[in-house]
């Protein structure tokens, strides 16, 4: 496996890790990274999201937290787009089937990745996990 490979598995691992968290677990264990802890109100809901930084990766990473402030959402956000497209095949590679009716990739342990593309922000892989 090249080193692009193992700094995507080493995103996937964070991503999905971090799912189901508490707000204040995920800021202690990004303490040491470049990170941004944003407090969002719009008509009067408010969401908590922690954006870190792997610079050595070109990517940043975004933790959306629910009311109860755990991690409902892990996005992944690369600063090169030929990197969007070698995440895309790593993800062919890693997951274990693309659900098409859904537009996401299925991976171990009922996580998912389904892509979001903004004009104005590029290209997201959102992580989420299956809800029971």
């Amino acid at each position: 496996m090249n080193q692009k490979n193992n700094n995507f598995r080493h995103l996937v691992e964070h991503a999905c890790s971090t799912l189901s968290q508490s707000h204040l677990v995920v800021k202690e264990k990004y303490k040491d990274c470049p990170r941004c802890l944003i407090h969002y109100t719009e008509n009067g809901n408010l969401l908590d999201y922690v954006e870190v930084s792997f610079d050595n990766q070109n990517a940043s990473m975004t933790f959306i937290m629910d009311k109860e402030d755990n991690c409902v959402s892990a996005s992944i956000h690369f600063y090169d787009a030929k990197d969007e497209t070698l995440f895309i095949i790593f993800l062919r590679v890693l997951s274990k089937y693309y659900d098409y009716r859904k537009k996401r990739w299925m991976l171990k342990d009922a996580f998912y990745v389904k892509i979001d593309e903004y004009e104005d922000t590029g290209t997201h892989f959102f992580f989420r996990k299956m809800i029971k």
